[in-house]
């Protein structure tokens, strides 16, 4: 096989866990060739016997003239140091969401050579064919108002999401909306109001959060982000994600839920349109891919560092109970 025909070689880094296996097998399915998994969890032999991957102990083990694209997928305080140290070392990166569990974490990153052209953040709700209608339609209309309610489906709250670093359900899961609709409107938005609560679960961070943000542009963008013991019957994520993204403008309303969407015109006019069920895992390993041969990713480290910074100034509100916080 001659260069220009060789298959991307990716290395997955947290292979064992929820989102590093689903990694692993996205780029197969991509085309890719998984060719080194790195993790202690002996559950991640398995998962290189698959791919024919080598299984090592550490990122440190990896060699960017063996590989070309590293995907790094471990709980959100521990992916700044280590994605920060192959970005010094010449690696492309896709990251999982967020960069870090606050800007201060963050901050270890941004200091990383090529953070700005060699790191890809894996926000994957710009992967779902949803996203550039409800994108375009906001872009061209007055928006008044965003609601959002993002609900992930968790048997418990335990491990790396119990750790109070770890920043709770509005980094884990409600930062997706915080970035997806930050991506829409300039400037930071005030927190108007934030309410938390640890009382479905009992873990010691906060389970439930609803926040009511505005931005300068007089945009009121309300998200409900909860952990739920129960499964819905509809979901992005096989099922694991309950997302309603509720878009209300002066011209009329877009309506996005999970993978269908609807839109009403000021004058009664409607439309409506709902898609197969999409592996975003798969769709994002196919951008990653395109990343890799110099594609601008959706989601940069500066967009993403905005949306971390949003979700710095939530949790202090809903810390502190504020009626008031402004985001840096």
């Amino acid at each position: 096989m001659t260069t220009a025909a060789r298959a991307p070689r990716v290395a997955v880094v947290g292979a064992a866990g929820w989102a590093g296996s689903r990694h692993a097998r996205a780029f197969a399915n991509a085309g890719a060739n998984v060719t080194h998994l790195v993790d202690k969890d002996e559950r991640a032999l398995a998962l290189a016997q698959e791919f024919g991957a080598l299984l090592v102990p550490g990122a440190q083990k990896l060699h960017s003239d063996q590989l070309d694209l590293v995907v790094v997928a471990l709980p959100t305080t521990l992916q700044p140091a280590i994605c920060a140290d192959l970005l010094n070392k010449g690696f492309r990166v896709l990251t999982e969401k967020p960069v870090a569990a606050d800007a201060e974490g963050a901050a270890i990153l941004g200091a990383a050579s090529g953070v700005d052209e060699r790191l890809m953040v894996g926000y994957t709700l710009h992967q779902h064919p949803c996203a550039p209608l409800v994108s375009q339609w906001v872009r061209d209309n007055n928006v008044i108002a965003v609601n959002v309610r993002s609900v992930a489906h968790k048997q418990n709250v335990d491990s790396w999401r119990a750790d109070p670093k770890e920043g709770g359900v509005a980094v884990v899961n409600g930062i997706h909306a915080i970035e997806l609709v930050s991506s829409w409107f300039e400037g930071a938005p005030k927190v108007l109001a934030t309410s938390a609560s640890s009382s479905l679960y009992g873990s010691p961070v906060p389970e439930h959060v609803v926040s009511t943000l505005e931005f300068p542009s007089g945009v009121v963008f309300t998200m409900q982000s909860y952990w739920s013991p129960w499964q819905e019957p509809q979901g992005l994520n096989q099922g694991d994600w309950s997302l309603t993204i509720d878009v209300l403008a002066t011209a009329g309303r877009f309506l996005w839920s999970n993978d269908s969407l609807r839109m009403w015109d000021r004058d009664g006019g409607q439309y409506e349109k709902t898609f197969a069920p999409s592996d975003l895992f798969l769709r994002q390993a196919e951008s990653a891919l395109r990343f890799y041969t110099g594609e601008t990713p959706a989601v940069t480290f500066a967009q993403a560092l905005r949306a971390t910074e949003i979700a710095d100034a939530v949790r202090a509100g809903a810390a502190s109970g504020a009626k008031e916080v402004i985001s840096p």
